[in-house]
């Protein structure tokens, strides 16, 4: 997969919350209109929906703006002081296994005297949702990236506790009860966390913030 330009990645961040977007409207359409004797079920279902869609956009608008980064082929020098620190981070891990002493020096010469050269990561290892997107691992994920933690701080409770928790409890295969309402509730602030990710992934991009402050 190639993404080399902004429009590249707005369309296919597009793309990836559109699909997303409409499969949650019909989760809750369903939901709205089910019998009595049906609503449970398919509030679990879509609990378990919610947190699914919430999980794979996160991890992939994420994943998309490093893949994008990493072909615009910039040098460790010229990056974001977050992006240096995924780097480097990879180029350690490199160096670190082995124990030899020289080559920590290596490393240390590399961090000295070679910043000129062009950035790398693994993006595979770069973003890790644990199977497990609770508030904690989405604040490491955004910090990955340089996204603030600001908007979604006062949600933590709600990612922890109404999504991650309930989607764990049902995943488990435990009973759980929760009303039209509380889905309804639910739902909105999800869409709305993940219409702020794609927002703030945009521009990261346009406003170029991947690179370091002149």
């Amino acid at each position: 997969m190639k993404i080399r330009t902004t429009e590249e990645l707005y369309n296919r961040l597009s793309e990836d919350l559109s699909w997303r977007k409409k499969e949650l409207t019909l989760f809750k359409s369903r939901i709205d209109i089910a019998e009595e004797k049906r609503v449970n079920s398919e509030i679990r279902a879509g609990i378990v929906m919610l947190y699914s869609h919430w999980e794979g956009f996160v991890k992939n608008a994420t994943s998309y703006y490093l893949l994008y980064v990493k072909q615009l082929k910039l040098n460790y020098s010229e990056l974001s002081p977050c992006l240096l620190t995924l780097s480097l981070k990879t180029k350690f891990l490199e160096f670190n296994n082995n124990s030899n002493h020289e080559e920590h020096l290596r490393f240390v010469d590399f961090f000295q005297n070679d910043l000129n050269q062009r950035a790398f990561w693994n993006l595979e290892k770069a973003v890790d949702t644990k199977s497990n997107l609770n508030s904690e691992v989405l604040q490491n994920i955004l910090s990955v990236v340089g996204i603030s933690f600001h908007d979604f701080e006062l949600k933590s409770n709600l990612i922890d506790e109404k999504l991650v928790k309930n989607r764990n409890t049902i995943a488990h295969g435990n009973y759980l009860t929760f009303t039209k309402k509380d889905f309804n509730d639910l739902h909105a602030e999800i869409v709305e966390m993940i219409n702020n990710i794609f927002n703030q992934i945009t521009n990261l991009a346009v406003l170029k913030k991947y690179k370091k402050s002149a």
